[in-house]
């Protein structure tokens, strides 16, 4: 134990660090001591979950925004939600031997997690501590919005190849398609998510200072808002799902404390909007009241409102690779490689390696596979299919470090420029996303979001360089301007 400024007395990260280390064998102990069933790997997903909040390094706290809260729950939404509810669910409160396996490996997924997000906690910024930019309209606000106004080009682009009313009265699986060899222009998704966040990250900063918000970042934070909502109409859930976590984990990083009944509005309000969604668009072109009937039948047929069916589809996918070993892969790590070989754009190397997920789905179901389809990968899954069960420790590990927690974590340790606590507040709203996905689909969302900084970065110097030419050429103009004055009053004399 060490105490902090404030006389709190904490763990220090090594001793944090072996405590969830020595929690990390309840699991196995208990599921020997109480015959299997998954009854020990449920109790010790849980240790797992909660841990690295009870050691974190200021102190222990159970906020659904800290990353040390944060992350490790999305994980257990990923991997460990739907094989709990089974166990919750049962007759016998046990599982059986195919998920119990299935669990063993996400709970060793969930071990690696809490590691690292116990390793590299950070204690928050000093009250005092002030973001490095004026709370008032620079350059680089500038080039923000002109960064989300790049992304709505590009999107309007692909709308208009693509067509509004085809977009529309595609199937959930059909608007993906259309998005093949697309992805140029589909990255504006990105650039307008990152515009967003950033200015509600300046909204924060600026309203922190006691000045006022200058009415260019509203105006351009409702737009892009408004831009970005067309894609749920897509019936997509998930981009509604990670800017509203954006939103709230950069507001967190902003050090605004956001209510947590605001959160739990929102937590309920998605589900709400997204079977409304659905309904509506089973139903287009049939008039308000079909789409209206639609989706209340849709929310009639729901017969168990804690069954996730995507949940449910990546926990089985889990199951599948750990009972059956698909040869998917030619030699270990295989996966690992091609997720970097696969950022290279199809239109350069059309023979580039495939998606594990495509795989998979290939030899799972071929004919699903000709008509389009895909089924949902998981990260553990791909860790366990490279290694095993160290693969699934490590994949998780590192994924968590790399891309969700270390990025937040940097930001909760001092006030960081607005831009950085956007894209970290940015990655880490895919967590919950990306855990259930694959190491490559991770490279390729983390690499839009750094070309979408780069983007503004660069617009943001041009700015600033033009900025400053003017000021040094405004003396010279000015002085230019007063000797033609006096020359033509000197004329006007003599004549």
């Amino acid at each position: 134990m060490v105490k902090t400024e404030h006389g709190k007395r904490v763990f220090s990260r090594v001793g944090a660090v072996g405590l969830v280390a020595g929690l990390a064998v309840v699991g196995p102990l208990l599921e020997s001591a109480l015959g299997g069933g998954g009854r020990g790997w449920f109790v010790g997903m849980l240790l797992m979950v909660i841990a690295p909040s009870l050691v974190r390094a200021g102190g222990p706290r159970l906020h659904p925004l800290d990353p040390e809260t944060f992350v490790p729950a999305t994980y257990f939404l990923s991997s460990g939600y739907a094989p709990t509810l089974h166990l919750v669910l049962s007759r016998s409160f046990s599982l059986t031997q195919p998920e119990t396996h299935a669990f063993q490996v996400a709970y060793l997924g969930a071990v690696g997690c809490a590691l690292v997000c116990t390793a590299m906690s950070q204690p928050p910024a000093p009250p005092d501590e002030r973001s490095p930019l004026a709370p008032t309209l620079i350059p680089r606000d500038w080039a923000v919005v002109a960064g989300g106004m790049i992304g709505v080009l590009l999107l309007g682009v692909w709308v208009a190849q693509t067509g509004v009313g085809r977009l529309l009265a595609a199937s959930y699986v059909d608007t993906y398609q259309h998005e093949q060899g697309k992805g140029l222009l589909t990255a504006g998704w990105y650039l307008i998510q990152l515009a967003i966040v950033h200015c509600v990250a300046r909204i924060a900063d600026i309203r922190g200072a006691g000045e006022r918000v200058p009415r260019l970042i509203y105006t351009a934070l409702g737009v892009m808002l408004i831009v970005f909502l067309f894609n749920t109409m897509l019936g997509r859930r998930g981009p509604l799902l990670w800017v509203i976590a954006s939103i709230g984990l950069c507001l967190h990083l902003s050090r605004v404390k956001v209510p947590r009944w605001w959160l739990a509005i929102g937590v309920a309000a998605i589900p709400i909007y997204a079977y409304t969604m659905e309904g509506y668009r089973a139903q287009l072109g049939e008039g308000a009241e079909a789409q209206l009937a639609s989706a209340q039948a849709g929310l009639e047929r729901i017969d168990n409102p804690f069954v996730i069916p995507e949940l449910e589809t990546v926990f089985g996918t889990l199951m599948i690779i750990v009972e059956q070993h698909p040869p998917i892969l030619h030699y270990p790590g295989e996966s690992w490689v091609n997720a970097l070989l696969m950022q290279v754009p199809k239109p350069l190397w059309e023979d580039r390696p495939t998606s594990l997920s495509a795989r998979y789905v290939w030899w799972m179901s071929p004919s699903f596979a000709r008509e389009g389809g895909g089924y949902a990968f998981n990260m553990t899954a791909e860790g366990y299919l490279n290694l095993e069960y160290a693969g699934a420790l490590l994949q998780v590990a590192v994924v968590a470090a790399v891309f969700f927690f270390g990025p937040l974590a940097a930001c909760v340790g001092r006030v960081r420029d607005p831009l950085a606590r956007a894209l970290a507040a940015c990655l880490g709203s895919f967590a919950y996303n990306q855990f259930r996905g694959e190491l490559a689909s991770v490279f390729k969302v983390s690499l839009a979001f750094l070309i979408s900084v780069v983007v503004i970065h660069v617009a943001s110097s041009l700015l600033l360089h033009l900025q400053e030419r003017g000021r040094r050429a405004a003396p010279q103009g000015w002085r230019s301007r007063v000797r033609a004055s006096s020359r033509g009053h000197g004329a006007e004399e003599a004549r």
